[in-house]
C-alpha cells in the first residue's frame, strides 16, 4: 500500500488478535471508519476494547464480507493466508492491503517513534516506556501485551512520542519483512539479541542481518539505547555511526545498575556516566530506583527505560514514582491467585533465556519456597533449534512438568522432536532438576498432579502459549 492519503475506511482481517484489535481501536480514535472479522469468537481483552470503541466485526470468514465492507484499505493479520477466503478475495481483486505495522507508521509518522526490539523483554520494556511517556508527555503507545495498570495494550495521547513494540516476525503471510522495519524508529531501544523464530530465520546470522538493517536505516539524528551486556548488540551498534547510549549490569555502560536487592520490591542504584559531582574528585552520581517486578530481567527492562528517559533529558524525579507504580504486563510473571495456599504465576516465556530468567526471578522473590515449573514447548522448530539451551533453563526450579509440544502454526506431520527428548536433554544437562522432571500428556494430567502434590509452601510458574495457557487460572478455580 503506497497511498494512504485517501483512506477513510479500513477493514481488519483477523481483528481478534491482541495487536490487531489495538491497532483497529487506534485507527478508530484517529478518525477512520473501522470494521473487521475473525475466524471464531473473540475473547477479552480484544473483545472488550473492540466493543468499547464501537467496532463491528463478523465471526467466521467469508469473501462476501470483503465486498460488503467496500473498504479503502484491508489490513491482514500475519497469521492469515490465502487459505482464508477473505484474504483470497483481497488478492484476487487486487484490493489495497497492508500489515498493521505499515498502518501504524502512517498513523504516527508525525511523532518521534520509540521502537523496542529484542528477543526477550520487549513487551515489558515497551509497556514500561509507554506507561512512563504517558505520564511525562501524554504520549501514545501500543505493545503486544496488556498493561496491568490500564487493562489495555494501547493508548492515544497528544504527546511528542509514540512507543511501539518492534516485533521481528514477518509483516504478512507473503511478506517476510520483519514488522519493526516498517516503524522507521527515531529512537531504537535494543534489549538483547538471540536466535529465535527458526521457522523464519535459518540461523542467528540472518536475524542479526535484520537488526543491522534496522540500525543502518536510522536517521542521522536518531538515537540507539542498547544493552552493553549483549555482545551481538554491542558489535552491531559499534558498526554504526548513529548516536548511542548503553545500559547494563555486568559491563561498563552509560547507565549501570548496582547494589540490587530483591524482596517485596526490587531495589537498585544506577550509576549515570553523564551525571558528575563537580568537586575535588569527579564522581559518577548514583540514582536510586525501585520497581515492583522481580528478577534481573526486569532490572534490565527498567534500565532500558531509565536510560531512554534520561538520555532524552527527563530527570529521575519526573518518572521514578511512575516507574515504581508500573505493575507489569499480563502473562509476564503475573500472579493470578492461589491453589490450596500455593501461589500461582502465569507467564508467556517460551525461549530458553526467558524461561531461565523467569524461574530465577521466582527463586529470588521466593527463596524459601518450592518452585514448580510447568512448561509447554512452543513449536517443533524452536524446540529443536534451542534444545541445548532449553535443557539448562530449569535449574532454578525444584519440580518440572513438561507438556507435549504445542505445534502452533506448524504441522504435526513435520514433527522432528518430542517432549520425551526434551526431558532426556534436561536430565543430561541438569541432573538434579532432571530427576524431578515429568512428562504430562495433557492439561488434565497436569491439574491432577498439581492438585494432589501442591502445598502452601509452593510456587507454580506456568509458562505456556498454547493449550496450557489457562492452566494457572484453572488451578485457581479448583
Amino acid at each position: 500500500m503506497n497511498n494512504f492519503e485517501d483512506v477513510k475506511t479500513i477493514y481488519f482481517i483477523g481483528i481478534g488478535g491482541i495487536a490487531m484489535s489495538g491497532v483497529a481501536c487506534l485507527a478508530k480514535q484517529r478518525g477512520y471508519e473501522v470494521s473487521g472479522s475473525d475466524s471464531k469468537e473473540v475473547y477479552d481483552p480484544a473483545k472488550a476494547v473492540l466493543d468499547k470503541h464501537g467496532i463491528t466485526y463478523a465471526l467466521g470468514y467469508s469473501a462476501n464480507h470483503v465486498s460488503a465492507a467496500n473498504a479503502d484499505l484491508y489490513v491482514l493479520s500475519a497469521g492469515e493466508s490465502e487459505a482464508n477466503p477473505e484474504v483470497k478475495a483481497v488478492l484476487e481483486q487486487n484490493l489495497p492491503r497492508c500489515g498493521f505495522a505499515e498502518l501504524l507508521y502512517e498513523m504516527f509518522k508525525s511523532e518521534l517513534r520509540v521502537v523496542v526490539a529484542g528477543t526477550h523483554g520487549k513487551s515489558t520494556t515497551a509497556g514500561l516506556l509507554g506507561h512512563l511517556f504517558r505520564h511525562v508527555d501524554n504520549s501514545s503507545y501500543i505493545v503486544g501485551g496488556v498493561l496491568q495498570n490500564y487493562q489495555t495494550n494501547f493508548y492515544l495521547g497528544d504527546g511528542h512520542y509514540a512507543v511501539f513494540e518492534g516485533d521481528e516476525y514477518k509483516a504478512q503471510f507473503d511478506d517476510p519483512t520483519p514488522k519493526f522495519h516498517f516503524y522507521k524508529p527515531d529512537i531504537l531501544v535494543l534489549t538483547n539479541l538471540e536466535y529465535d523464530h527458526p521457522d523464519i530465520f535459518a540461523g542467528v546470522e540472518e536475524l542479526e542481518d535484520e537488526f543491522r538493517e534496522l540500525i543502518d536505516k536510522m536517521p542521522e539524528d536518531g538515537l540507539i539505547i542498547y544493552n552493553a551486556d549483549d555482545p551481538a548488540l554491542v558489535k552491531l551498534v559499534h558498526e554504526s555511526n548513529v548516536a548511542s547510549v548503553s545500559f547494563g549490569l555486568e559491563n561498563e555502560a552509560d547507565y549501570k545498575a548496582e547494589g540490587m536487592e530483591f524482596g517485596e520490591y526490587t531495589k537498585f542504584k544506577v550509576k549515570n556516566r553523564f551525571s558528575k559531582n563537580i568537586s575535588a574528585h569527579v564522581l559518577e552520581l548514583a540514582e536510586d530506583y525501585q520497581i515492583q517486578l522481580p528478577g534481573r530481567l526486569n532490572v534490565y527492562n527498567s534500565l532500558a527505560a531509565i536510560a531512554t528517559l534520561r538520555a532524552l533529558g527527563f530527570q529521575p524525579e519526573a518518572f521514578a514514582l511512575d516507574l515504581l507504580a508500573f505493575a507489569g504486563i499480563k502473562r509476564r510473571f503475573e500472579t493470578v491467585g492461589k491453589c490450596g495456599g500455593a501461589l500461582l504465576i502465569d507467564d508467556y516465556a517460551h525461549h530458553p533465556t526467558a524461561i531461565r530468567e523467569t524461574l530465577e526471578a521466582a527463586r529470588v522473590k521466593y527463596p524459601q519456597k518450592r518452585i514448580w515449573a510447568v512448561f509447554e514447548p512452543h513449536t517443533f522448530s524452536r524446540t529443536k533449534a534451542t534444545l541445548k539451551e532449553l535443557a539448562k533453563s530449569f535449574e532454578a526450579a525444584d519440580r518440572v512438568l513438561i507438556s507435549e509440544i504445542y505445534p502452533a502454526r506448524e504441522s504435526i506431520k513435520n514433527a522432528n522432536i518430542t517432549s520425551a527428548e526434551v526431558i532426556s536433554a534436561i536430565r543430561s544437562a541438569s541432573p538434579k532438576v532432571g530427576e524431578q522432571t515429568r512428562l504430562v500428556r495433557d492439561k488434565q494430567e497436569a491439574l491432577r498432579i498439581l492438585k494432589g502434590e501442591l502445598t502452601p509452601e509452593d510456587v507454580v510458574v506456568v509458562m505456556a502459549v498454547g493449550n496450557f495457557n489457562r492452566l494457572a487460572y484453572e488451578l485457581k478455580n479448583i
